[in-house]
């Protein structure tokens, strides 16, 4: 009768899902309509040929204006009270290559707020990365900033239709 007894409880058991088991992983950009935006840019100092502020102005501008255009209304740039969209890129110079070409990386992350023991603090809820190669002579601001909002925009849209 034990014997019975624990294989009627196993068979029981195996239909009845166990937290975060049988539950589907919450997409942090599902109904997301809202958020603040931040570019930050590491730049190698051996590239000269290109002005690192006018390379980040432009990608600051490019990636608002593709998150705009997808209908993300925008609160801003990154604040420590809301979640944001942060565009992370690195531009580097070979130092065998004489600063022609420059090798690049983007990364965009959604970062939120999240509840952590008794405290809160900023994670990373959602990310993606791309990689790249340019001549300094085509090494544009604008690119990398439409780069991050098209990786966002392709997740966002996935996530929402």
């Amino acid at each position: 009768m034990k014997f019975l007894t624990a294989v009627a409880l196993a068979a029981v058991m195996l239909w009845v899902p166990v937290d975060g088991v049988a539950q589907a992983q919450r997409n942090p950009l599902t109904g997301l309509t809202t958020m603040g935006q931040q570019v930050s840019i590491q730049w190698h100092d051996r590239i000269t040929r290109v002005s690192e502020k006018s390379f980040t102005r432009e990608a600051e501008r490019a990636f608002e204006l593709g998150l705009l255009r997808i209908g993300i209304t925008l609160e801003g740039d990154f604040s420590d009270e809301g979640n944001y969209l942060a565009c992370y890129g690195q531009v580097f110079s070979h130092p065998e290559d004489n600063g022609l070409r420059v090798a690049y990386s983007s990364e965009v992350r959604y970062r939120e707020i999240v509840t952590v023991g008794g405290g809160s603090q900023f994670a990373t809820t959602w990310n993606t990365t791309a990689l790249g190669i340019a001549r300094v002579d085509k090494l544009s601001g604008t690119e990398l900033g439409e780069q991050c909002a098209e990786m966002f925009e392709i997740a966002w849209r996935r996530a929402n239709n």
